[in-house]
This record gives structure tokens, C-alpha cells and sequence, in this order.
């Protein structure tokens, strides 16, 4: 992750000689410090692809790794000991140069003190560095083999896509009406899914290949000449063309243009063409655009490892096949068996079916990583304990591991490598919420915004391309299909370990007299390891950017006084991210405040009651998350921190991490409108305080709000506020009794990126800005209490993306109607407590796609019809329901 330091302290020099921008011997040093910066990069350009080159080389890389890092958090530490307030006129500026004067000095002398040290070091190194004997790693690179392709009479699972394929080859034109360019059928998969497998299957099929005039398989390296690739490409058609095309002497290489000869050829033939592992879409177009449009019937295969380029290309692919979740767990354990027990019965014995279990688990469903496994079982010996420690050894001693992933890693940006190694840091299995892992990079510094897309914005979409690439899996989406929780593959994680390098992951099963002294690690994972360990196992915490701590510890309580904790933190002097997310901390810290270039904190879960007053001296802090903890309120000068992105907070029980909650707002005073670049705020407790409101219509650039405690005279000043939020996409309002009135009338103009809104307090009717909310996927509406009079679903039934609906206490009328063409994509609608309510319609056409209905505490509901019209209903869950209503529909 060095690269990306790199970057940061580039960018923060530039910013720190614009601030200084006059004769100084900081300025001259900063110079200084920019011209060593790009001397590093062009050093790390020229050797960082020579990973599989020299041993000294790449020595030398992480030592200019380690020298880019301190120089990184020389910058940053002098950006946070300077001053950094905004004065409106020359007098107030002249005045904060006089006041300020001696600290600049001070820590400008520390800075250039550490920057010439920095410097030295750099020259020694540039001084025993050796010639670059080999320049062109990455054409070599380029040569290795990327696909290990499995033998036909071994491939299981994939007989469906495998006729599909060829149905699809075999087909006499291209779609009808159009016949003005070949048909494109796209494969899509992770590494090691089986693409190249079932392409060459399919393409060497006889009944294929005698349908096509010529044909010709072409893999495409990463980077590769155009020129180049298109005559390779006219070599392959060689043999099968009458027009004999020679390639084979000097003079005709030089003379040919590929591009008119493939046009020339090509033109009056059906023909087939394979572009195997198509990494870019430039380079998709550099060789599609020079086919020619061929006779009726020709086709065109593209298999990649991104499906984000295959999106890209929707509009001319006829066809997609995506091979991501082909094998079911009956297929894998056959090839598994097929392989690891030739040539016997190709059935696993009982005493091995356990460990064999395990083995295949951290497999994944990937073919390639079923087929590589089973073949070295095979060659071990057939008991119980040998097959324990190759599963204990799995990854790390996989030649197929670095193999299939090491293209796909090397491909990335380099924003997105240090994204995508991020994921080292959490356990096996671990799936992390999508917020979660975005405010991470955020405060890491991976992320910088782009156009008027936050980071938070930019840090999505790195999210995404990493899914889209298969890197990155699933775990969890949201109702609108927005990913909720993910994580990486196991044999993915064991890759990524092995490629970070400033990475130490603490684990409970590790040895605990295993230390660690002289080794620079910039991240730091104690993966369910007593923090007491941490200091005895880690000599030099130093130089450590990341800690994150995962619990529960294997301690009881860890007292804020407790004497390893406090050594810990003291060491920490160049910390970014502290997570304690479910340790079982009592206290908050208080040494945590002498951390200055903290930018992130979470103590979710813990048990702490209080955030010291201290912690105004945290100037980079940006997300401080407290959520269920026991903290009542929080101090004022929290409002100081005018760096803060993300303040999450709330006592009790959350109903999910990042969405509305059912946990106790907490009191907050102070000018919060003093946090302009504040994202998200959540739950924070009107009561009496009035002043938050008028203060929130400053925070103009907030995401999501969550407020508790409101009362009917809070009304004006939460709606003129809500209003000025354009960019809001989240909204809670709770009310401060079940009595209480909500009056959101006043609000004209909702925000028109709203997505999700939960109100909780009584209303008089749907406020009458509903019907404006097209981009709503999620209302929660609790406690409203609805006259019998009130059309209760007038206001939501045509709301046009609204796919989850929770009504709670909502309506105190006896009959509910779900009329035609109604609720046309909702998907989850849950019904509670709803006390008066006897009679229920879903009228035929009503909502079309539910596949998930809820009915609970209504007490005197007997009957529900037209239940039998939802035809996508996949559950229907009934809890708390009358005995005859429950025993009516089979409950």
C-alpha cells in the first residue's frame, strides 16, 4: 500500500507549499521533499514490475517503500501541528501569523530535521542500487501462462452452458434484421471459473469448427501491441484461408497492415474469432474494429475476468454468460473426487469426508481451485492427519493461488490495489458492511474525490469496479440491490496476504510466544486476540497506521487504566484508524487523544459511557462511531473537529448498523452547523434544544440524518433545514412519544435523492410531498396512527420505486385495501400492530413482485384475501396472529 502513500504525500506537499506559499526554509525543504517524492515514484515506476525479477531489486523497492511511508508521516504530522483556521480579512490573517508564529517555527524545524534524514537515506540507496537489467518485465510477464485450462473428460457441472454455447455458435445469422456485423457472445466469470475451459471445449468441437469457414483463438495478453496481436491473429487463419497469407519472412512483416489484410480475407467468410481474457476495453475495440463484417452467421467470443466491461458492451452482445455460480455443491464434490482419488472408485472414504469438506469449503465453488487441490491430494498420503495440515497449508503452499490471481491484482489501479489489500485485514469469512469498509478507505486516505463526487462517492465505485472485476464477492444486498455486506474468498484472502507486505495479522490460533521486532508493519489485525498480547507479541508499533481490533476480546472488561492498553496506545504516534468495533471496553481511553493524526475511531459495541472533552485535540479526526455504546451525551467541543465526515452515535439496540434504528438518540450540544464537511449524523436527540435545527441547515452537504426527541414545534425548523439538504439520501425522524405529532408539512421540495425515510410519531395524514418521492426504495412508517377516515395507501401506491414498506401502528381503521396496478415493484411489505385492522384486500394485479409479506400483532385480523394473486411470493411469515387467522392459512 505504499504506492498510494506515495500519492497522499504528494498531494500533501503540494497543499502544504500553497498554504506556505512564501520564502521560508520550510518552503525550501518542502521543494525538496516534492522532488525526492518524484524521484521515488519514476524509482517505483521502473522497478515495482520487477516482482518477479531480482530478489535485490525488489529488496530495494520496499526499502524506498519504507522511506516513501516516513516521509508521508513527516507531512502529516507537520499539517497537524500547524494551525489551519480560515480568517475572513488581512487583519485577522496578519493576526493569526503573529499568534501562531512560534508554533509554525517549531514544528517547520521538525519537519526539516526529519526531511533531510528522509533525504540522506535516499541517497545512500540510490547509490547501491544496481543498472535495471531487465526493462521489459512486463512483456515477460505478459508471456506466462494465465489460464490453466482443465481437461475436458474432467470438467463437471458444465454440460448445460456447454450446449448453450454451441446452440449459440451454430446459429445460421445474426439477429434478425441485422446482419451488418458479427454476433458477440460475451463469458464472464472470476478467475478460475472456467471460461477458457469451456471456450476451448466448445471451440474445438468438430461439429463447431465445421461450421465455421475459419476460425482462429486468440489470447490476449494485458498489454499488447495492436499491430502485433492483429498479425498474430492473420497467422492463425493461415491455414485455413485459400488466399495463402505469409507472415513468416522479415520483409513481408514490415510491409503488411493486418487490419486490410483481416478485411480482405475475411469479408466473403463465416468465420469464428476467440479473444480470450479481454482485459480493457480499448483493447476489445482495437480488435473487433478491425474485423470485417463477414457472411451471415460469424461470430465473436469474449471471456473476461470484468463484468463491468461486458456491461460496457450490453448494447452489441447478444448474448452474456456468466459463470460465476455455475457448479453446485454436487458438482464440485464430483470433480473433487474425480481427481483426488484416481484411479480408484473416485469415492471419498468416510474418514476423510470431514477434512475433505473443509478443504473444498475454502475452494469456493472455482473449478480451477477444485481441480489444483484435488490433484495434490492425490499425491499425498490418503489419512485423516496429512490431509489436516494440507488443509492448514492451504493457500500459502498453492502455486494456482498466485497463478490465477496475480494478473487480475496487477491490472488493478493503484488506488484499487490498496483497496483490494485492504481486505487482508479482516478474518477468513469475515463479511464487512459496505459503509463500514467505505469510511476505512476514506480515512486511510485510498480515496480522493473526483468532479463533485464525494470520497465516499468515488470509494463506492471502487467497490464496485472491485466486484465487477470478481475480486470482491457478495455477501449481501440491500432491497434496490446495493451491496449491504462483502468480502473476498478465502483463497483470494491467502493471495492477498502473501502480497502484503506491511500487513500483520494477529490471529487467536497463533502461537502467542511468536513476536514480531524490527519489522515495519503499517497495519495492524488482532483477529480475536486480548489487547494485552499485542505489546508483548509487536516490538515496534511506531510506525503502524491501522489498528483494528476484533472482538470480543478473550479478556473480561479492559479498563480505560489498564496498563497494557495504555502502553499500546502510547506507542501508536502515527496512527490513522483505531477500530475497537465489540472489544468489551468500559472506558474511553484516554491516551487516545494524544493520537493527532487519528482520523478515524470506532468504539461500536463497547461498553464506554463518555467521550472526554480532550478529544478536541483529534483536528484530523473524520469518523467518530459510537454507535450502541452507553454514551448519553456528547461534549461540546466535539463541534471543533471541523474535519468530521461521519458522527455516528446512538445507546441501545441498533436494528441494523448503518439503517434506521431502534436505539436512543444521544444529547448533543454546541454549534454542530460548525462541521461543513460533515456526511452523515445519526442519532443525535433534539429534546429541548432547538438550536440543533436552525444549526443543521448549515450542513447543507449531509447524506443521512438520523434525529430522536422531536416535538410539533420543532416542525419549521426541521423542514426549512431537511430542505436545504439536496444531496440527503437517508432520513430518520423520531418523535418523543407515541402522542406526540409530527407536522413535516412545511417541507415543499423533499430532497430529491431520498432513498430511505422512517418517521415514528403520530401524523394527521402522509404529509403532502410523498407522492414527490421517486427515488424512495425504503419508508418505514411507525406510530402514525392514521384516522379510520384516512386513505392510509393513497399517498405510497404509486410511488414508482418503492420496494420495502413497513407499517407499524400505522392505521387505526378496520379495513386495508391493496387496489390494482398498485405498489407495482414492492418486494417487502411487513404489517404490525395494527390493532383495529379485521379485513385485508390484495386486490388481483396488486403489487406483482412481493416476494415478502410480514403479519404481526395484528390481533383482531381474521381474514386476508387474495394472498393466492401474489404469484412471486416467496415467504409469507406470520408472528403474534390470531389462532384463526393462523390456522386459516396453514400456520
Amino acid at each position: 500500500m505504499a504506492e498510494l502513500a506515495l500519492q497522499q504525500a504528494s498531494v500533501l506537499v503540494e497543499k502544504l507549499i500553497q498554504e506556505f506559499n512564501r520564502p521560508s526554509e520550510a518552503n525550501v525543504d518542502l521543494a525538496k521533499a516534492q522532488k525526492m517524492l518524484t524521484m521515488m515514484r519514476a524509482y517505483l515506476a521502473d522497478h515495482l514490475s520487477d516482482q518477479i525479477g531480482s530478489q535485490v531489486i525488489q529488496n530495494r523497492a520496499k526499502e524506498i517503500k519504507d522511506i516513501i511511508y516516513d516521509t508521508e508521516d513527516a507531512l502529516a504530522k507537520f499539517s497537524a501541528e500547524i494551525p489551519h483556521h480560515v480568517h475572513s480579512n488581512i487583519f485577522s490573517r496578519t493576526g493569526h501569523q503573529v499568534k501562531h508564529s512560534f508554533s509554525v517555527w517549531k514544528a517547520s524545524r521538525n519537519l526539516i530535521r526529519t526531511l533531510k534524514e528522509i533525504e540522506s537515506t535516499f541517497g545512500s540507496l540510490q547509490a547501491l542500487d544496481p543498472p535495471n537489467s531487465n526493462p521489459r518485465v512486463e512483456e515477460t510477464y505478459n508471456n506466462l501462462v494465465y489460464n490453466q485450462v482443465v481437461k475436458e473428460e474432467d470438467i463437471v457441472g458444465f454440460e448445460e452452458p456447454k450446449e448453450k454455447l454451441i446452440k449459440q455458435l451454430m446459429e445460421g445469422d445474426t439477429m434478425e434484421g441485422d446482419t451488418s456485423r458479427p454476433l458477440q457472445i460475451w463469458i464472464v466469470g472470476p478467475s478460475g471459473s472456467g471460461k477458457t475451459t469451456l471456450v476451448k471445449i466448445v471451440y474445438e468441437s468438430k461439429r463447431v469448427q465445421r461450421f465455421f469457414d475459419c476460425h482462429a483463438f486468440v489470447d490476449v495478453p494485458r498489454t499488447f501491441d495492436c499491430r502485433k496481436l492483429l498479425l498474430s491473429m492473420l497467422s492463425k487463419f493461415e491455414d485455413r484461408m485459400q488466399e495463402p497469407v505469409v507472415l513468416h519472412h522479415q520483409h513481408h512483416y514490415e510491409e503488411i497492415d493486418p487490419g486490410q489484410k483481416l478485411k480482405q480475407l475475411l469479408r466473403q467468410t463465416k468465420y469464428l474469432v476467440v479473444l480470450d481474457n479481454v482485459w480493457r476495453g480499448h483493447n476489445f475495440g482495437c480488435i473487433v474494429n478491425a474485423l470485417p463484417e463477414g457472411l451471415p452467421g460469424s461470430k465473436i467470443i469474449i471471456t473476461t475476468r470484468d463484468s463491468n466491461l461486458s456491461s460496457l458492451h450490453a448494447n452489441s452482445a447478444e448474448y452474456i454468460h456468466d459463470l460465476s455460480q455455475v457448479l453446485s455443491w454436487k458438482d464440485v464434490n464430483k470433480l473433487f473426487c474425480k481427481k483426488a482419488f484416481r484411479p480408484n472408485s473416485g469415492e471419498c472414504p468416510k474418514e476423510l469426508q470431514a477434512w475433505g469438506e473443509k478443504i473444498l469449503k475454502r475452494c469456493e465453488f472455482l473449478p480451477i481451485a477444485v481441480s489444483a487441490v484435488a490433484s495434490s491430494l492425490s499425491k499425498k498420503p490418503q489419512t485423516p492427519i496429512a490431509w489436516e495440515k494440507f488443509h492448514d497449508s492451504l493457500g500459502s503452499d498453492l502455486p494456482i493461488v498466485k497463478q490465477v490471481w496475480d494478473p487480475s491484482y496487477r491490472d488493478l489501479p493503484m488506488e484499487l490495489q490498496s483497496c483490494f489489500l485492504y481486505f487482508s485485514l479482516f478474518p477468513e469469512d469475515y463479511s464487512i458492511k459496505r459503509e463500514r469498509l467505505i469510511r476505512l478507505w476514506v480515512a486511510e486516505g485510498f480515496v480522493t474525490p473526483k468532479g463533485r463526487k464525494t470520497k465516499e462517492e468515488v470509494a463506492d465505485g471502487y467497490l464496485n469496479e472491485l466486484i465487477g472485476r470478481y475480486l470482491v464477492h457478495v455477501s449481501s444486498r440491500e432491497i434496490d440491490g446495493q451491496v449491504r455486506t462483502c468480502r473476498v474468498l478465502n483463497l483470494v484472502r491467502e493471495f492477498i496476504i502473501s502480497n502484503a507486505d506491511d500487513v500483520l495479522i494477529l490471529e487467536s490460533n497463533s502461537p502467542s510466544s511468536s513476536t514480531y521486532s524490527g519489522q515495519k508493519f503499517r497495519h495492524l489485525s488482532a483477529h480475536y486476540v486480548p489487547i494485552s498480547n499485542l505489546s508483548r507479541r509487536v516490538r515496534d508499533l511506531n510506525r503502524t497506521r491501522t489498528l483494528l481490533v476484533f472482538g470480543p476480546s478473550q479478556q473480561a472488561v479492559v479498563s480505560s487504566d489498564d496498563y497494557e492498553l495504555g502502553k499500546v496506545l502510547k506507542t501508536l504516534v502515527n496512527l490513522r484508524v483505531l477500530d475497537f468495533k465489540g472489544v468489551r471496553l468500559e472506558d474511553f481511553p484516554e491516551s487516545i487523544v494524544s493520537l493527532s493524526l487519528l482520523k478515524y475511531i470506532s468504539m461500536r459495541k463497547t461498553k464506554i459511557k463518555s467521550v472526554p472533552s480532550s478529544i478536541k485535540k483529534l483536528s484530523q479526526l473524520e469518523t467518530l462511531d459510537l454507535k450502541r455504546t452507553q454514551v448519553i451525551e456528547l461534549p461540546k467541543e466535539i463541534y471543533e473537529l471541523h474535519n468530521m465526515r461521519h458522527l455516528l452515535v446512538s445507546r441501545g439496540c441498533d436494528q441494523d448498523d448503518d439503517g434506521p434504528t431502534q436505539g436512543v438518540g444521544v444529547v448533543s450540544s454546541g454549534n454542530i452547523g460548525a462541521l461543513p464537511e460533515l456526511q452523515k449524523l445519526s442519532l443525535i436527540k433534539v429534546g429541548n434544544n432547538r438550536t440543533i435545527l436552525k444549526n443543521l441547515a448549515e450542513l447543507t452537504g449531509l447524506r443521512k440524518l438520523g434525529l430522536t426527541d422531536l416535538r410539533a414545534e420543532h416542525a419549521t425548523e426541521l423542514c426549512c433545514a431537511v430542505e436545504k439538504m439536496v444531496h440527503l439520501s437517508t432520513l430518520e425522524v423520531r418523535s418523543t412519544n407515541e402522542d406526540e405529532y409530527l407536522d413535516l408539512d412545511h417541507i415543499r421540495s423533499p430532497p430529491r435523492s431520498l432513498q430511505r425515510l422512517c418517521l415514528a410519531g403520530r401524523l394527521i395524514s402522509l404529509p403532502q410531498w410523498f407522492p414527490q418521492l421517486e427515488s424512495v426504495v425504503k419508508i418505514s412508517l411507525k406510530r402514525s396512527k392514521l384516522d379510520p377516515d384516512a386513505n392510509p395507501l393513497e399517498a405510497l401506491q404509486a410511488l414508482p420505486n418503492l420496494m420495502e414498506l413497513n407499517l407499524v401502528d400505522y392505521y387505526t381503521g378496520e379495513k386495508l385495501e391493496f387496489q390494482v396496478e398498485t405498489f407495482q415493484k414492492l418486494k417487502i411489505l411487513r404489517i404490525q400492530q395494527l390493532d383495529q385492522l379485521n379485513f385485508m384486500i390484495v386486490e388481483n394485479g396488486a403489487m406483482p413482485v412481493l416476494k415478502k409479506l410480514t403479519m404481526s400483532k395484528c390481533e383482531n385480523l381474521r381474514l386476508l384475501l387474495g394472498i393466492e394473486g401474489l404469484t412471486k411470493l416467496e415467504e409469507f411469515c406470520v408472528h403474534d396472529m390470531h389462532t384463526e387467522f393462523r390456522s386459516l392459512y396453514g400456520m
